[in-house]
């Protein structure tokens, strides 16, 4: 079993991952990986893709800065919703946010977080699934949400909490972290079981 007492370096400066981490007690430094994270992210299997964008901000932190991640777990996350056959990212302009949305209120979909967890050079990696629906709101509803901006940066351009608390109606099969951008119990089990 490994100490708690390791130092965990999120790549990640998403504010939704911090919060998760914050809310369980976590101890953690944030560094954001220098690199390219496309808002739009290519098509092919969600699952392969967000664990291949996880591991890639791992492996920018963990060579950017090396007296920091030494000795440390390297922790990085990538989320993409997956609906009507197509991988869907964050949008970038409010006409895109507002076709985004309306796609995600179009049946269901799945959100995949895919995980890298790095110490020592070596490399674990996993994605979790959970499936959303989003029951369809009014037009007022819509148009104010869009106008908010509150959207920007998130994958499928909502954070499931965030739209509960304001009165959406959000089913979700699937660990709700895993939708938030992180599935807190799956790397704790992951750092329980890493090889000394």
């Amino acid at each position: 079993m490994v100490s708690s007492t390791i130092p965990i370096v999120l790549a990640s400066r998403s504010l939704r991952r911090m919060e998760i981490l914050r809310r369980e007690g976590v101890a953690f430094q944030s560094v954001e990986a220098a690199m390219d994270d496309p808002a739009t992210p290519p098509q092919g299997d969600p699952q392969k893709i967000a664990i291949e964008m996880a591991t890639a901000k791992a492996r920018c932190v963990a060579a950017n800065h090396p007296a920091l991640c030494e000795n440390a777990f390297v922790l990085a996350a990538d989320t993409i919703c997956h609906s009507q056959g197509e991988c869907v990212g964050k949008a970038e302009t409010p006409d895109e946010a507002r076709r985004i949305l309306m796609q995600m209120m179009d049946g269901h979909h799945t959100v995949v977080t895919g995980v890298a967890l790095i110490r020592r050079g070596v490399l674990r990696t996993w994605a979790d699934h959970a499936t959303v629906r989003l029951e369809p709101v009014d037009e007022k509803s819509l148009s104010e949400y869009v106008k908010s901006e509150i959207w920007f940066g998130k994958a499928g351009g909502y954070d499931l909490e965030e739209r509960r608390r304001a009165g959406w109606i959000v089913h979700c099969d699937g660990d709700p972290d895993t939708v938030g951008g992180l599935s807190w119990k799956h790397v704790k089990t992951a750092m329980a079981e890493w090889p000394h």
